[in-house]
């Protein structure tokens, strides 16, 4: 499945587009403007805003531990604390496993595909670490020395979709480790399927680009005798836990932002289903995929002075708010959290939840309600560091009842995961289907040189596969017709009579 990244970017999120409107202080000559990917666009605002924060300078925030052991523990970081709890409590949901799966065809050299896993996992303490829960009821984080580490491989028989499903859908003890899974699939002679279930304790979409290219880097110089090409890492994942459990102050001047903006949020976003809902521990998930022209989104973009992600959830909202008959909707999108450039080459879970509230009253323009959204967008990746579980508490503390703040999620990316560009292999990614999800309705965007892919992934318990068609039915519709007249009223584009 596509793996998520940013209020943009889905690499666990991450399109990051600049935005190139005055407020945003920068005077870019516009053909440079167009020139520059979407992606690229996008950091650059998240980056400006961070940089406006109170945050401080992000080349300079986090500073290596000294003095590591070869067996180490030290407290979780809020992403990984907030996973663990999830997990445990939702009976290790499969929605938290993330598949990477690649069909190798060619000479595989398996010793130099096992030593470039070694490599890996010895250079990277995530890969390593596991999570305790002592008699004191402290939760800790164990890093373990490193050790051999091998892919599983096994014989093809019978339906490999199945079989790919059963080892993605098996479930991890976060205590004993490790929380990647490798296997490879022999399906004949020179062909091969390798398969990789990681936790998303552990790792993000940023990660597995990370892990893909770096498998990939130490493979090939391996077969070829000479040294990997990696970047250097000077920091490792605990160095970023442990700065985040320092910046209290920061946290509580960001958290205090979020309590006045989600100042009267619904209790729930409470679209309309097909059966009722159910009280229930893990959600069962199903997807659709389609395709559709991005020259809308874009055209919306460059005539709004926007960024197409802000285009993409403005029109989500507008759909969202229909089929729930609000006018006051709250959508989650997930954002890199990676403004230390040194955290870059990094593996681990550094995505953050981003609180995305659009007001749909007063009959806007689509223009209007665009300019909104840029406004709490910026906002928003201005206060970015905060964790969610603050934001959440915070917003819980405004209204005095508790609430499911985020019920539906937008995730965009500027392309598909990275290929396992293995020297003498073709290499072909492979689709598996897992059948839980988070939400009630996940939008995960792609965005291919012309075209939109989206992966609708929905509570099956809820809704019918005919009504999430409907739903992106509806979303293609407005944004042609808003990319026609960006002054149309809400009510005048496709579907208002809902």
């Amino acid at each position: 499945m596509t793996i998520p990244t940013t209020p943009g970017l889905s690499t666990d999120g991450e399109e990051r587009q600049h935005d190139p409107d005055p407020e945003c202080d920068v005077n870019a000559p516009r053909a440079w403007l167009d020139s520059v990917s979407q992606a690229k666009r996008e950091l650059f605002a998240q980056r400006l805003a961070g940089r406006r924060s109170e945050s401080g300078s992000p080349a300079s925030r986090i500073q290596p531990m000294r003095d590591r052991k070869s067996v180490w523990s030290n407290s979780l970081s809020p992403a990984e604390e907030r996973f663990w709890m999830a997990y445990t409590f939702e009976h290790q949901s499969s929605a938290y496993h993330i598949p990477i799966t690649f069909r190798l065809t060619g000479r595989l050299d398996i010793p130099a595909l096992n030593a470039a896993l070694q490599t890996v996992m010895a250079r990277h303490d995530i890969l390593r670490t596991r999570y305790t829960l002592l008699a004191d009821g402290e939760l800790t984080a164990v890093v373990d020395e490193p050790q051999a580490h091998a892919f599983e491989i096994v014989e093809a028989q019978g339906d490999l979709q199945a079989f790919l499903v059963e080892c993605t859908e098996a479930p991890f003890d976060l205590a004993t480790g490790p929380m990647l899974r490798p296997v490879l699939v022999r399906m004949g002679e020179d062909e091969y399927v390798l398969h990789v279930t990681v936790h998303h304790i552990i790792t993000d979409g940023w990660s597995i680009g990370n892990l893909i290219d770096e498998l990939a880097a130490v493979y090939n110089a391996g077969i070829q005798g000479v040294a990997p090409d990696l970047p250097e890492l000077t920091l490792q994942y605990r160095d970023h836990a442990t700065w985040q459990r320092a910046q209290t102050e920061m946290f509580a001047r960001q958290a205090e932002y979020w309590k006045q903006a989600l100042s009267g949020v619904p209790r729930e976003l409470g679209l309309r289903t097909d059966r009722p809902r159910q009280s229930r521990i893990t959600v069962p998930g199903r997807s659709v995929t389609v395709t559709f022209s991005k020259a809308p989104a874009v055209e919306l973009a460059r005539a709004t002075r926007t960024t197409v992600f802000m285009v993409l959830l403005a029109a989500y909202s507008i759909v969202l708010g229909r089929h729930a008959n609000r006018e006051d909707v709250v959508v989650g999108t997930p954002i890199a959290g990676r403004q230390d450039p040194a955290t870059e080459p990094l593996m681990g879970c550094f995505i953050n939840t981003l609180v995305m509230r659009t007001d749909l009253s007063g009959e806007p323009t689509f223009r209007e309600l665009l300019k909104q959204v840029r406004k709490w967008t910026l906002r928003a990746y201005e206060n970015q560091d905060v964790p969610f579980q603050q934001v959440a508490d915070a917003a819980i503390e405004r209204t005095g009842v508790r609430s499911t703040l985020i019920q539906a999620w937008l995730a965009l990316q500027n392309m598909h995961n990275p290929a396992l560009d293995l020297a003498g292999l073709v290499s072909e990614d492979v689709f598996v289907t897992t059948d839980a999800t988070k939400f009630d309705v996940t939008y995960y965007i792609t965005e291919l040189e012309k075209e939109l892919e989206l992966e609708v992934e929905y509570d099956s318990s809820l809704f019918n596969e005919s009504t999430m068609l409907t739903f992106v039915e509806e979303f293609s519709s407005l944004l042609e017709a808003a990319a026609a007249d960006p002054d149309r009223r809400l009510s005048e584009l496709p579907g208002a009579t809902r």
